[in-house]
């Protein structure tokens, strides 16, 4: 089979660009979605099901820390049970994709996986500022990337455009970067950058060892081997450094304003909003007349109507939130009384 790790920061388009990998593939190959977000409630499952492919969703935690074990198992059981032609997997937002892609190459999977796609999702509109706070983090992953994508190129100028995609390049001189807007690629383009990628899984091994022994005692990273004696590079940035926490509710049977959730999400864009410094909040909302999403990314407020789903779900992300307030804001937006589950 083959696995494409589809990694990029919150707010990215992962998401939006699985979607339309299902569309293209999905009646072509025998396809799975193994899903890992970041937090205790997930929304791109739900979002998935049913575009083309089998989805399963990983608990809560970082498939490149502490789900590795269950990530393995995962990976083992869908290529055992489903024997899919092609696994995408869509780890966090601040999973270590050197860290990832060392766990999908075990000498387990070898007679299994028959190729590995490194694939970046970059926000043409916050990359530079990511890049800019969390240096090493953001260089780790271009440089463990075959082919970068920079999308929502429609919500920036050419020159800033251009000017990311020579510091993507700059980093990683060797991989591909295709402009995009939406998750939409010209596949014939998209099949060649990845079909003429140079790495190998020798060059990436020698990569990881090197990098550990360069890197062993510095206080960044430490390698390990596991149980089937795999080199693992284990890198503390995204945990510590980046500093991320969510806040996640999980609502049954509740409906919601829509203008009132509207506001909400407005607000959350402001820095004085008094509930912590947010880079990403997304919702599946019961409304008077279906069901809606809403999402704020990259400082931008988007919805859209969903043809249907089954309970309230909310995941915001971000750095000192509290927790208290947005909970007291969220139930200001409902339309009815009790709650009757939150997490």
């Amino acid at each position: 089979m083959i696995v494409d790790i589809v990694f990029g920061f919150f707010g990215s388009g992962k998401t939006t660009f699985i979607i339309r990998a299902l569309e293209k593939w999905g009646a072509k190959e025998k396809i799975v979605v193994l899903v890992n977000e970041f937090g205790d409630v997930g929304i791109d499952g739900d979002l998935l099901t049913g575009q083309g492919g089998d989805v399963v969703e990983m608990p809560s935690g970082c498939i490149c820390c502490t789900l590795q074990a269950d990530f393995r198992s995962q990976m083992l059981e869908i290529s055992q049970t489903i024997k899919p032609d092609r696994v995408i997997v869509e780890p966090t937002g601040v999973a270590t994709i050197a860290q990832v892609r060392s766990i999908v190459e075990a000498q387990l999977f070898e007679h299994v996986i028959e190729k590995i796609n490194n694939i970046l999702i970059a926000d043409a509109t916050g990359f530079m500022g990511l890049y800019k706070a969390n240096r090493h983090f953001v260089e780790s992953q271009v440089r463990n990337t075959q082919l970068a994508l920079l999308n929502k190129c429609d919500r920036v100028n050419k020159r800033k455009a251009m000017v990311t995609q020579g510091a993507l390049s700059s980093i990683n001189p060797e991989m591909t970067v295709l402009m995009t807007e939406f998750g939409a690629v010209d596949w014939a383009e998209y099949q060649f950058a990845l079909a003429t990628a140079p790495r190998s899984k020798e060059d990436v091994w020698k990569e990881e060892n090197h990098l550990a022994q360069i890197t062993a005692g510095n206080g960044e990273s430490h390698p390990h081997h596991d149980e089937e004696g795999e080199l693992h590079v284990h890198f503390h940035e995204e945990e510590d450094a980046l500093g991320y926490e969510s806040f996640g509710c999980v609502y049954h049977d509740q409906s919601f304003d829509q203008g009132a959730l509207e506001k909400l999400f407005q607000q959350l864009k402001t820095s004085n909003s008094g509930m912590g410094e947010i880079v990403r909040a997304k919702g599946i909302f019961r409304i008077a007349d279906g069901w809606m999403l809403m999402e704020l990314a990259s400082a931008e407020f988007s919805s859209q109507p969903l043809k249907q789903s089954t309970d309230t779900k909310v995941s915001i992300i971000g750095k000192g939130l509290d927790r208290e307030l947005i909970g007291s804001a969220l139930a200001g937006c409902m339309s009815e009384e009790n709650v009757i589950k939150t997490t």
